[in-house]
């Protein structure tokens, strides 16, 4: 869905930025590395082409129902977000590697979870309630637009976009894991971890960065669950409400400093 795309490759960004930590400390520039090219090489040639083919396939489901034809959809909306795919993906990766380079490297951890709890929450919560409604329908399956309180429940998962996505899964995730462990590894090994050491490591790495997006993923439901429930008494603030109160509950419990996360994140990436 192009909403939630922007907030997702900000996430995609960071990740990039996270996995190559320890060869962006050796880097002169920045912006102008090979970890960055790979970044901007996936988006271009992977993640960007599956967004318009989802949009030209399902523009209904791809703008979250707001348009129900291509004829519909203003071009330079679709413009401005496949620009801004590229935008926010390059954002995410910039900050994340200034706050590697200046020795806060957990702080860099948290903006990709940041990054997949705003992506999650604009897709289970939408802009008013209805986000998870707007995901499982279908209309080249049920011949009906979208209406508040339609959901195809279940059976959305073999729909026609659903079956769209799982396709769209390996080629989105499978050279992110792989470069990913790639990246780790020889990041370790150049922090001086043996070669054994350093594959264990970043597996271990690996299995953290998808625990964080499950993570990153119940707080987005708590968060909406908590925006419907004062949503019913005082309308659009209780969405805000509910991005508060869960972002402090998870910072208390788990995000603060010396918190569980942290430790997690510590040991599991070597951080020093």
């Amino acid at each position: 869905m192009l909403q939630v795309d922007l907030l997702w490759v900000y996430a995609i960004g960071a990740m990039f930025a996270t996995a190559s930590a320890t060869q962006l400390k050796r880097e002169t520039k920045i912006l102008g590395n090979a970890y960055l090219a790979a970044l901007l090489f996936y988006l271009g040639v992977i993640f960007v082409p599956e967004a318009i083919w989802l949009l030209w396939s399902f523009p209904h489901w791809e703008t979250m129902h707001v348009w129900t034809s291509l004829g519909e959809i203003p071009t330079a909306y679709v413009t401005a977000f496949i620009a801004g795919d590229f935008l926010l993906a390059v954002v995410g990766f910039w900050v994340a590697a200034k706050l590697i380079r200046s020795g806060r490297s957990y702080a860099a951890h948290i903006q990709w979870i940041a990054g997949y709890f705003a992506f999650f929450f604009v897709l289970v919560h939408g802009w008013d309630g209805t986000g998870w409604q707007r995901f499982t329908w279908d209309p080249t399956v049920t011949e009906m637009p979208w209406e508040p309180g339609r959901t195809m429940w279940v059976s959305f998962a073999m729909s026609n976009v659903a079956l769209t996505l799982y396709a769209m899964a390996i080629p989105t995730l499978v050279p992110m894991i792989a470069g990913g462990y790639i990246w780790l590894k020889r990041g370790h090994i150049l922090a001086g971890l043996e070669e054994g050491k350093a594959s264990q490591l970043a597996v271990k790495g690996i299995v953290i960065y998808l625990l964080g997006v499950f993570v990153a993923l119940l707080m987005a439901v708590l968060a909406t669950g908590i925006s419907l429930y004062f949503s019913k008494y005082s309308g659009q603030v209780g969405m805000l409400l509910g991005i508060i109160a869960t972002i402090a509950l998870s910072y208390a419990a788990a995000l603060r400093k010396g918190g569980i996360l942290q430790r997690v994140i510590s040991r599991g990436f070597n951080l020093a």
